[in-house]
């Protein structure tokens, strides 16, 4: 960045002011304050009229595949607002190409249409909208139309799949995991949604089809052997207070006797054959409540400690299992007055410290699934193919759960 001073006299005072644009344009990105998500849709994902908009998008991105394409971006670049050159032409390019620019203007320019533009495509894509274009956001507008097409066709075949399932279903929930989202959907329509975490790269949340069958309020979190083995017992191993911090208790067997865990060798292998189970409490790895979903993936919802995971725009660093901003208002649909009872009336369990389970009369239908495209509002969104299951001839984005995000080994 050149910074030009012309200064006589008084306008000194102002060189504090530049010297700290200065520095905040020279701030590395991991120091800067990060933009929130959106707020989940309120369209629902899929429905007659969400299929029909994505055989439309179909159509289109088809036609498009069939004409030149814009040459790529360079890898390694950063384009922002000010620059100007064939990679910024490069970029209008695709821009109008996707829709995200309207045609005209100066074709070299890195202008606020173009800043727009790419904030739009970066929301359209899961991406944090800073306007700029590096990493991420340079490798997803590279992704050839191709590509696109087949993402496209794979995800309007998952919706054709469920939709007829949907159809005989008044109330239900749909969670996305490559958009780490929840929707609630009563009479078709969108009544309640959350921000979610799902599971990371290497411990995927399945697709699963089951039933809320149950609400539990302060429940216990039974550290499941594998978490133990690969996460747990070395976290002991580094830190023999890791167990009385976290308020982990160490059993013979399940429904066994306690053990003092000064007593195990935590180095040997018989560490491996101890169960644990963590306290009940706001520190608890399920939080204060878990949705009871059975099924033969053993993966459910529930609250969680580390709420500021939500800030993030790509949330996949669970174990599996899917964690709730708005439980207390996922909890409060569900309930729908059963018995007389809210979400209100669960939190004042918890504040009382009442571990309570609330067995629902009514079910409530609950499916994660797995769309890395849709149409919302009449723009196309894409997300990325975080589990591979789209067969993406593309790798778009970082694997998350390698941040330094703080300790965790929860579910």
């Amino acid at each position: 960045m050149r910074v030009m001073l012309r200064c006589r006299g008084i306008c000194w005072k102002h060189l504090s002011v530049v010297v700290a644009l200065f520095l905040a344009a020279a701030m590395p990105a991991g120091a800067r304050e990060r933009i929130p998500p959106p707020e989940p849709s309120r369209t629902a994902w899929v429905s007659d009229a969400s299929v029909q908009q994505m055989a439309r998008a179909l159509e289109i991105y088809r036609a498009l595949a069939q004409r030149p394409q814009p040459a790529d971006l360079p890898n390694k670049t950063t384009l922002r607002f000010g620059d100007s050159g064939q990679p910024v032409a490069d970029l209008r390019a695709r821009l109008v190409m996707t829709g995200d620019l309207r045609p005209g203007g100066d074709a070299f320019a890195f202008d606020a249409d173009v800043e727009a533009a790419v904030k739009r495509y970066q929301l359209r894509n899961g991406v944090e909208p800073t306007g700029i274009v590096f990493g991420i956001t340079q490798r997803l507008l590279n992704v050839p139309l191709d590509v696109r097409v087949r993402q496209l066709e794979l995800n309007l075949q998952r919706m054709r799949e469920l939709l007829p399932k949907l159809g005989t279903q008044p109330r239900y929930i749909l969670m996305n995991a490559a958009s780490f989202e929840l929707q609630g959907i009563e009479g078709g329509a969108v009544a309640v949604t959350s921000r979610t975490i799902a599971g990371k790269r290497a411990t995927p949340t399945p697709v699963v089809s089951a039933q809320v069958q149950a609400l539990n309020t302060l429940p216990y979190w039974h550290v499941p052997h594998t978490i133990a083995k690969a996460a747990l017992i070395p976290m002991i191993r580094k830190d023999p207070g890791y167990l009385y911090k976290e308020k982990i208790r160490v059993f013979s067997s399940f429904g066994g006797e306690e053990v003092d865990p000064g007593s195990v060798n935590w180095w040997g292998p018989e560490a491996e054959r101890y169960v644990f189970r963590q306290d009940p409490g706001e520190h608890n790895a399920l939080g204060v409540l878990r949705f009871d979903m059975p099924n033969k993936h053993i993966v459910y919802m529930h609250d969680t400690p580390m709420k500021n995971l939500f800030s993030y725009f790509e949330r996949a660093v669970s174990a599996g299992c899917v964690r709730l901003q708005n439980f207390w208002g996922v909890a409060d649909w569900i309930l729908a007055g059963q018995d007389g009872l809210s979400a209100a009336a669960l939190q004042g369990r918890v504040a009382s410290g009442q571990q309570s389970t609330v067995r629902l009369k009514q079910p409530v239908p609950v499916h994660f699934i797995y769309l890395t495209a849709w149409v919302d509002n009449g723009a196309v969104q894409f997300r990325n193919d975080l589990y591979n299951r789209d067969a993406s001839a593309f790798v778009s984005g970082e694997d998350v759960s390698a941040r330094p995000m703080g300790v965790s080994i929860a579910p």
